[in-house]
Parts: structure tokens; C-alpha cells; sequence
């Protein structure tokens, strides 16, 4: 048995972004309640140094950890057990550089049939088993990118057929083509200011290029938004001057107060043309309000592509300042959050209020 240890930058991002395709992997503790949770529960966002991983509940049970009554940790099913070995299956053939299986092979592993499958898996992971291992290349391949890989190398090592498909979807997967992704923000100067979020909503880190506000980053430590920053721009200098960002931060507390900025800050927006009108979309949505991912969809003309505006959201970096908190789900759901479904609700919490 394993001892608990601290989380990994991805590990801690996947907790504070409620990772549903986390779940399984890894359990984590709060050191300050005694509590373990999944990584896609819902609770407050912990402080870093108080969280705790481990592998299995078991573990953290024999820590002294209780499991928590919202996301149920210690209750794993049957049917989460088949949902694992499926999940598990592709892992492994990924991993091993083979294409990923079909439903009809998942079906196979997990005893359940394949439409059965196909509905639990989604609802479990919030994604097609299918989409599932898609993301799954994708992180591959941004992570073959960032480690200095040709791109070619990096497209066949992720487990892609060959190029023509990456670049036809490069726009959607990673907001630029392959080339450009791999600089990495070559070239880049950014001024970092790091301050404390207004509205409880832990720290904030802002970001300034020659052409305005480039990120604007919420989290608990200063280390793990620093490292969000350099994941984004790998190959970009930085400046630490916490004395910046202070327009930035004055609009960001006007905003959520519900009072209109004093000055209209200029924006570094860095995207595809369609991440840049969704958040142009984003943007016109009025204070206090909502939409629907498909809503958003509808009102640039592509119907079918709210997967495609839920990524754009969650590929923004300017918090609050382009309004991805307003996206939510059909349903009324939350949906997803980069920084976490809490800090989405304190945040649409606040301009209801106001």
C-alpha cells in the first residue's frame, strides 16, 4: 500500500476543474477535514498543501480519511467497475501506441452492451468512449509538442494515422496549428502580477503583453498558476512585477460588483477564428445573464457545434474579463469551469446578486 503524497500540477488542475475523466485514477484528501473525495466532486476547491492522493479508497480509509457524503467515493458499483475496464482498455492500448478500440471491443471488456456502454460511459466520464480516447491523443500530442518532438514524430507518437486530420481539426484541438502550438509563444514578453481575488475567489494572476491583458488566472497557490501561465506559453519570458495588473484587477472587481469598468482594457486574444467569436459572444451576453452552450451555438450561425463552444470556453484564459461563467448546459447545469465549478458559481452568484 502506497503511501499519500502530494498532487502533481495535472492532479491538483484536475480537482480544481472537477475532472469527471480524473475519476478512477486517483482519490484525494484534505488534510484540514479528514475527508477524501473523486477528483470530479463539486465541494470547495482545497488549498494545495493540505491535499493528499491516493490510489484507492482503501488507502485513504486506512489514513484516517472519511469518505465524503456529496461525490461518494468508497461507493464503487458494478456498473462503475465494467465502466473502468473500458476506460481502462483504451488507456492501455493508447499507451501502448495501438489504435484505440471500438464499442464493440469496450462492449466485450465491460459485459454490457454497446448502446448500454455508450450512455453509461458518457454520463460517467462526460464523454463518448470515442471522444474519450480522442482527448486522450490530444493530450498526448500537446504534451509530445511541449517536450521539444518534431511534429510529425509527435502526431504519429500520439497515435494519429497520419497529419491531414490533425490539421483539419488543429483550429478546434488546439487553437493553432501544430507548428505554431510547439513554439509555444516564442518570441512572447509577459508581465506577471499575481494580487488576491476579490469575492473570496482565492488568488489571481494577471498576465500583460505590448498588446494588452493576455491571462488572467485564478487559483490557491501562486506556484500552480505560474505553472498554468508557462503551460500556455512555454517558450514566452516572463517579468514578475506584482505592482501590474492593477487596471486589470479594478476591472475584474467592477465586474463582479456589476458596475461597468472605468476603461475599456485591451485584450490579447489568442485563438482560432471561431474561439474568437465565441468569446466575442461571450462578451455580449449582459451582466447577469445566461446561455446555453447550444444558444451560443445557434447565435453564430453553427447549431451543431456546442461541444465546440463548450472547448472554446474552456480554452480561455481571461477569467471574468471574457465571460465563459455564463456558458452553462442545457439543463441549467453548470457544465464545466477551468478554474473550478466553485468559483463559476461564486462568481454568477455575484452578479445575480448585483
Amino acid at each position: 500500500m502506497s503511501k499519500p503524497r502530494t498532487p502533481t500540477d495535472r492532479e491538483f488542475a484536475a480537482i480544481l476543474g472537477n475532472d469527471a475523466k480524473a475519476d478512477g485514477r486517483f482519490f484525494y484528501g484534505v488534510a484540514s477535514t479528514r475527508i477524501y473525495c473523486r477528483p470530479s466532486c463539486t465541494s470547495r476547491a482545497p488549498k494545495r498543501d493540505n491535499v493528499r492522493i491516493f490510489a484507492a479508497p482503501n488507502e485513504a480509509q486506512a489514513a484516517g480519511y472519511r469518505a465524503c457524503k456529496r461525490c461518494r467515493p468508497d461507493a464503487l458499483t458494478e456498473a462503475d467497475a465494467r465502466l473502468e475496464r473500458a476506460r481502462q482498455l483504451i488507456d492501455s492500448k493508447l499507451e501502448a501506441g495501438e489504435a484505440a478500440p471500438d464499442l464493440n471491443a469496450l462492449s466485450r471488456a465491460a459485459h454490457v452492451s454497446p448502446t448500454h456502454l455508450q450512455r453509461l460511459f458518457t454520463a460517467a466520464y462526460g464523454l463518448s468512449p470515442r471522444a474519450y480516447a480522442e482527448a486522450r491523443r490530444i493530450d498526448k500530442l500537446k504534451a509530445e509538442l511541449k517536450g521539444g518532438a518534431d511534429v510529425s514524430d509527435a502526431i504519429y507518437g500520439a497515435g494519429f494515422g497520419g497529419p491531414s486530420r490533425v490539421y483539419e481539426k488543429a483550429d478546434r484541438w488546439l487553437g493553432m496549428t501544430p507548428a505554431d502550438y510547439k513554439r509555444g509563444g516564442e518570441g512572447l514578453s509577459l508581465t506577471v502580477a499575481i494580487h488576491a481575488a476579490p469575492r473570496k475567489l482565492g488568488r489571481v494572476l494577471v498576465a500583460e503583453s505590448h498588446r494588452g491583458i493576455a491571462a488572467l488566472l485564478f487559483g490557491d497557490s501562486d506556484t500552480a498558476m505560474l505553472d498554468e501561465l508557462r503551460g500556455e506559453f512555454p517558450a514566452a519570458e516572463f517579468s514578475r512585477d506584482d505592482t501590474a495588473g492593477k487596471q486589470a484587477l479594478a476591472a475584474l472587481e467592477a465586474l463582479l460588483a456589476g458596475r461597468k469598468p472605468k476603461q475599456v482594457l485591451p485584450l490579447d486574444l489568442r485563438g482560432t477564428a471561431f474561439q474568437i467569436r465565441v468569446w466575442q459572444a461571450l462578451s455580449a451576453i449582459p451582466h447577469g445573464e445566461t446561455r446555453s452552450y447550444r444558444e451560443i451555438a445557434i447565435a453564430l450561425g453553427e447549431p451543431k457545434a456546442a461541444r465546440a463552444v463548450g472547448s472554446a470556453c474552456g480554452n480561455n484564459i481571461l477569467g471574468v474579463l471574457v465571460p465563459c461563467h455564463r456558458a452553462l448546459r442545457s439543463d441549467g447545469g453548470l457544465g464545466g469551469y477551468r478554474w473550478g465549478l466553485a468559483r463559476k458559481q461564486v462568481i454568477l452568484d455575484a452578479e445575480a446578486a448585483e
